[in-house]
């Protein structure tokens, strides 16, 4: 059993607050920091590995002056419709995270800064690579919306996201270097820029006392021919708590 801690995006969560901000208006500036327990295949796990579990963080945030959802932060300069982003894009090919294939060198994360046009709920982000890693940038598009349901403590969230990463990016994550296919026995390969497309579900239960249960089933395909990519569609199952605050 391998674990890792990576920080668990909950993308366009703040959905959540207006879902009940008629009732609880409170919930606007709103946030909540806890953890949670992953089971799922990435599409960089090898074919022949089964599913891992893993540790990741929650975190989230979602207030006047900006928010905060897993990983990417955004402070508000006009409020509500654009923002100053900055993410840690943590490393998605490496060991830590997956049983990567032999002889394939493990991606470093990088820092990215950029602006975002909408609220946490319906955005486009752009993001560039400011620490010299890949020079790269990718463009963020993030949609959902939250729906109470029969049960009054819970909260469902359904969402799709779709990511442009540039030449500059893929080539970093996904292009196989002559000395790796031979390292690997994979072939060799020069990415080029490439679409990433996840959907997902977000449940949420007020456990009372600022206690939350969060509960996320997930899809993911990364639109490349690239041979570092094992399987068409990752996915996975997350359950976890968090302890909720307001300011």
């Amino acid at each position: 059993m391998k674990f890792n801690t990576r920080l668990l995006a909950l993308p366009l969560l703040a959905a959540i607050p207006f879902a009940y901000s008629a009732e609880q208006p409170d919930y606007y500036d709103y946030g909540f920091i806890g953890g949670s327990l992953v089971y799922g295949e990435s599409v960089y796990r090898q074919q022949d590995e089964n599913a891992g579990f893993s540790l990741e963080p929650n975190l989230f945030y979602n207030g006047k002056y900006g928010f905060v959802d897993g990983s990417l932060a955004n402070l508000t300069l006009f409020h509500p419709w654009f923002g100053l982003s900055g993410q840690w894009r943590f490393a998605e090919v490496s060991q830590d995270f997956d049983e990567i294939p032999s002889g394939i060198d493990e991606r470093k994360g990088n820092g990215e800064l950029g602006i975002t046009f909408g609220t946490v709920g319906a955005r486009i982000t752009y993001l560039h690579d400011v620490t010299d890693v890949h020079n790269g940038y990718e463009v963020q598009l993030h949609l959902s919306r939250s729906y109470t349901t029969a049960l009054p403590k819970l909260t469902l969230t359904p969402y799709v996201e779709a990511d442009y990463r540039d030449s500059k990016l893929s080539q970093h994550l996904y292009s196989v270097s002559p000395t790796e296919a031979t390292r690997s026995r994979l072939p060799a390969f020069t990415a080029k820029s490439t679409w990433v497309y996840q959907a997902g579900l977000i449940g949420i239960y007020d456990l009372g006392d600022n206690w939350i249960s969060i509960a996320k089933v997930e899809l993911e395909h990364h639109d490349s021919a690239s041979p570092i990519l094992q399987r068409d569609l990752g996915w996975a199952v997350t359950l976890g708590a968090a302890y909720t605050f307001n300011f």
